[in-house]
């Protein structure tokens, strides 16, 4: 499992920003910089983060993480973060200036659905080898514990019944192990999976047993920080068009030079066509990416090859399109946490894609990002 670096949001701010000493003293830094307002929802949670890091040092000057892997004794406990709130809150811009401040070594900041997908990479390649161990996931559980004495997870959302159980197992006994874990979401652990009626009764245990580790922290800062800023006109085009898509595609050949072609990403044994590429610039059709089973590693692997993607006929969703949602939400999940640059055409303004289904809720965020997205700083 890999270093995947911090990046600032919600109120814009740069990996660039100045940071010194402590969260609740560099948050009042950057506003007397006018780089973000006060809030003071925000000032409570920074002192919530300031006091998680302090016992943090304090366990470090103890050498309990250190003595903990050479015998039997377990650290004393700390129990971790979780910042919830509405969208665009500021609980990403807390949690990076807390990872980037506090005092450990080993740490990560990470996109949850990025560890998710390792965790089960992780699985699946020791199946394929033939590993017998008696618990896997409590055996992947140590060799986390003994990577990180701390992980910070943005975006912390579980949906699927399978990979929840996996995966808060898994949580439970890292932290049980003495790992610190800081998380942010948009919704509370008490009401994870809470529109999967059938399974409630089945995950509340392992629910319980997560939250057991964490201070549940409600973040009601006053508004959404990624709204307001000025838009670029060009980067989101809507309605839908025959007009709308020939100035998306005027837009990409220019930048392209007329040069583009069909280009694929390769994702292990499979190849991901992409219908026209050129350098790091590539044009698909929102079918393309969101009609067909493609998951957050497919999305993972284009971002990774693409900085800037053009998007054509992105739909407004009805509620029983909720699979199509869902991987939208994942694409612009990913497209965000690596800065990827985008270029639309929509039959509708952000907030209005999908506004009633299974997902409806998570789309929130995703609206939310697509404003900051289309801002007219959001490619500085």
């Amino acid at each position: 499992m890999s270093h995947e670096e911090s990046t600032m949001s919600d109120q814009g701010l740069t990996a660039h920003s100045t940071i010194t000493g402590g969260v609740l003293k560099t948050y009042r830094h950057l506003i007397g910089q006018g780089e973000i307002v006060a809030d003071p929802a925000q000032a409570q949670a920074a002192t919530a983060l300031d006091r998680l890091a302090q016992a943090l040092q304090s366990r470090h000057e103890k050498g309990d993480g250190f003595l903990s892997r050479f015998t039997r004794r377990r650290p004393d406990p700390i129990r971790g973060l979780y910042l919830v709130g509405e969208v665009g809150r500021g609980k990403t811009m807390l949690m990076d200036l807390f990872c980037r401040e506090v005092a450990v070594r080993k740490k990560r900041r990470i996109h949850f659905h990025v560890f998710m997908q390792e965790v089960l990479r992780a699985l699946h390649k020791g199946q394929s080898l033939g590993e017998r161990r008696e618990d896997p996931v409590y055996d992947l559980a140590q060799k986390v514990h003994d990577q990180y004495d701390l992980l910070c997870f943005d975006e912390f959302q579980i949906n699927d019944m399978s990979d929840a159980v996996l995966i808060l197992r898994l949580l439970d006994r890292v932290m049980a192990l003495g790992t610190v874990v800081v998380a942010t979401s948009n919704t509370a652990p008490s009401d994870l999976m809470k529109n999967q009626v059938q399974n409630r009764a089945t995950m509340r245990p392992y629910l319980e047993a997560f939250a057991a580790h964490m201070e549940v922290l409600t973040l009601q800062a006053a508004r959404d920080y990624r709204r307001g800023r000025e838009l670029d006109s060009q980067v989101w085009v809507s309605p839908l068009s025959e007009e709308s898509n020939a100035h998306l595609r005027q837009r990409f050949e220019s930048m392209t030079e007329e040069r583009a072609e069909p280009g694929a990403v390769a994702i292990g044994s499979r190849r991901i066509p992409v219908p026209s590429c050129q350098g790091e610039i590539a044009w698909f059709t929102f079918d393309a990416l969101c009609g067909s089973a493609l998951g957050p590693a497919d999305y993972l692997a284009i971002v990774a090859r693409f900085k800037t993607l053009f998007i054509e006929g992105i739909p407004a969703l009805v509620p029983d399109q909720y699979d199509k949602a869902r991987r939208f939400i994942n694409l612009i999940d990913v497209m965000y946490e690596n800065h990827t640059c985008l270029f639309a055409t929509a039959a509708t303004q952000p907030e209005a894609l999908y506004q009633t289904g299974e997902n409806a809720k998570a789309f929130e965020r995703t609206a939310s990002r697509l404003e900051e997205m289309r801002s007219s700083d959001w490619r500085d």
